[in-house]
């Protein structure tokens, strides 16, 4: 059984002010964004990963350098980065201030199904499913019993997973959005389709944390 622990960047300066940061952008990790990653960290840090992927963005790399700085099992960690698991490209919106108003943003984070970007050069959400499925797919062939850690974004992962776990396009967004350095653990036994969520935007480790 491949067990994947999806994990979304720390909070950002962009997603602090409410602007797009898809694909083609980038903004550094707040202090808050940084202490989270952190945290997330301590939480995971007795689990023994077989290998780590990762986006190739830098929110998402130094999300996941804090991470795996705290684990106690890193001798002979693979880590990887991947393009495939960069968000969603938002085109001419890129740095943006979000638009609530917006068809299009509406339709983005309700009906997925009805999304269309073209007007401003965006990434279709079959491209991204499809990207980050394939290499999803990939991992978990390569590791079939193996304990993988996915740092990647926000509309990617909860397309993703919904995706994974057999929801309908339309629904593909359900349960979003994710808490930054949110958890979400997906199981798949080997040679079988389907996925299994055991564990769904997990932030309880922030709050106990907060507590102690």
């Amino acid at each position: 059984m491949t067990t994947f622990y999806f994990v979304r960047h720390g909070k950002t300066e962009l997603n602090l002010s409410l602007r797009f940061q898809g694909g083609d952008i980038d903004s550094p990790l707040l202090p808050i964004g940084i202490e989270q990653a952190i945290q997330a960290g301590r939480y995971l840090c007795d689990l023994s990963f077989d290998a780590a992927f990762v986006s190739t963005q830098k929110r998402a790399m130094d999300t996941a350098n804090y991470i795996l700085k705290e684990n106690n099992f890193l001798d002979g960690l693979t880590l990887n980065y991947y393009d495939s698991l960069r968000e969603i490209k938002f085109g001419k919106r890129e740095g943006a201030e979000i638009d609530h108003t917006d068809e299009q943003t509406s339709h983005l984070r309700q009906r997925p199904d009805l999304y269309d970007p073209v007007a401003f050069g965006g990434e279709t959400i079959d491209s991204l499913v499809a990207r980050s499925t394939q290499t999803i797919e990939k991992i978990s062939e390569e590791y079939p019993d193996g304990k993988i850690l996915i740092v990647a974004h926000g509309v990617l992962l909860i397309t993703l997973i919904n995706s994974l776990v057999g929801k309908e396009k339309a629904k593909w967004r359900e349960g979003g959005p994710l808490a930054n350095t949110s958890i979400t653990i997906l199981q798949k036994e080997y040679k079988q389709k389907n996925y299994t969520i055991k564990s769904f935007n997990d932030i309880s480790y922030q709050t106990k944390n907060e507590e102690a």
